[in-house]
């Protein structure tokens, strides 16, 4: 990635300063600069060429229908989703102590995160993956709501597989998405949307699985591994070449 390309991404994701301290130096990237007129010292030469660049990349790059991509991404999550459900039973819905309204009312919810979050995360602009961060404080609320609130994994060891199931069920969808993300502008927000859509399979998954239905098991070995994965998905972002710009 040439240092021009590092000013595009810097710019697109709103990281002013850092734009700034690559423009000073290159009279080709400078007059890109937001609420900045062009200095007299960029000929116009320069901005035929910054032209004549842009105006290339635009025909050598094939253009291809955002909604393909989504459609197949939400596909490939509900297929995760559904393959380890079905791989761990439904050990939950079968036990005498479950709520069976609020794991079926829970359970269409957490499906909705998956297909039609996976989406909306990937849908041009910003404000749906914006909107989409609210999911942070009520998919928590939601499991809680539908647990049966009896404490059964007395130990770590007995708890640690439900966090594996959390982590290992998004490996593919959250590297399909990351692959995806490429491009597009580099944008957290619309990362950690797109995360915590991908994680929330395996969250369907425990719905129907895990027993314990105990607030703190829920939080601990749930919902956190949920959130932890939306982090660390933006800096696994940063560090991928970015292969177009449009936002």
């Amino acid at each position: 990635m040439s240092d021009c390309d590092r000013f595009l991404e810097a710019l697109a994701s709103d990281q002013l300063e850092q734009a700034h301290a690559h423009a000073a130096s290159c009279p080709i990237c400078r007059p890109l600069l937001p609420d900045e007129a062009p200095p007299e010292a960029v000929s116009t030469a320069s901005l035929e060429q910054t032209r004549t660049r842009a105006l290339e990349a635009l025909r050598t790059t094939p253009l291809r229908p955002w909604t393909r991509d989504a459609a197949r991404f939400a596909l490939l999550q509900a297929v995760v989703a559904l393959v380890v459900s079905g791989m761990l039973g439904a050990r939950n819905w079968s036990s005498p102590m479950a709520h069976h309204l609020a794991l079926a009312v829970v359970g269409a919810i957490l499906l909705v995160v998956v297909t039609l979050g996976g989406v909306l995360a990937l849908a041009p602009g910003r404000r749906w993956s914006r909107w989409m961060l609210l999911l942070i404080p009520v998919v928590p609320a939601l499991l809680i709501v539908s647990g049966n609130g009896v404490h059964t994994t007395t130990t770590v060891q007995s708890a640690l597989p439900c966090l594996v199931t959390v982590v290992l069920t998004a490996v593919i969808p959250l590297a399909v998405g990351l692959a995806l993300l490429r491009g597009m502008a580099l944008d957290a927000a619309r990362t950690g949307a797109l995360a915590l859509s991908a994680a929330a399979t395996g969250l369907f998954a425990l719905q129907w699985h895990c027993t314990d239905g105990s607030a703190s098991h829920l939080m601990l070995y749930h919902a956190l591994p949920w959130l932890a994965l939306g982090l660390l998905a933006i800096p696994l972002r940063r560090a991928l070449p970015t292969e177009s710009h449009v936002p």
